[in-house]
């Protein structure tokens, strides 16, 4: 059971930094290793929760700091957010590319997602930005109609 949540967990988190499909030509259990590996990591630096964990797969807006925390320390772990809080969209753009098969219209919509969070005017400490740009990606999402099934 606690692997499928990391597979659920690992499509969340492709989803804050706007990759749309995981039916790319990818090692999918490697990336879930990787991502179980990141995550065990992250919770234990910022004493993330298992509530913590669950609003995430269920793209809830995270309850407390250490939640906002988790999702920040797993987007500096997958390099789409610097250590000034700030996304980097080319390393966004490249998660994309992976798990897209660099689909053109997904990658369209990818960029124009990814811009459009970038472009935000956020302040506040690494977790609140981390929570702002993941609420972004989701309502971003929504608006284009993507949707993950997890």
């Amino acid at each position: 059971m606690r692997k499928i949540n990391m597979f659920k967990l690992l499509i969340v988190t492709v989803l804050m930094v706007s990759i749309f499909s995981v039916q790319a030509e990818l090692d999918v259990q490697e990336e879930i290793a990787k991502f179980i590996l990141l995550a065990n990591e992250c919770r234990e630096e910022v004493g993330a929760k298992e509530a913590d964990i669950q609003d995430l797969i269920h793209k809830h807006q995270a309850a407390g700091q250490e939640g906002k925390c988790l999702r920040a320390c797993l987007m500096k772990k997958y390099e789409v957010l610097d250590a000034n809080g700030k996304l980097v969209k080319s390393v966004a753009l490249e998660h994309a590319k992976k798990f897209t098969n660099s689909d053109e219209n997904k990658l369209k919509i990818a960029s124009t997602i990814i811009d459009m969070c970038s472009a935000l005017d956020i302040v506040g400490d690494t977790c609140e930005v981390a929570e702002q740009y993941s609420e972004c990606f989701k309502k971003q999402a929504d608006t284009y109609g993507i949707t993950l099934e997890i």
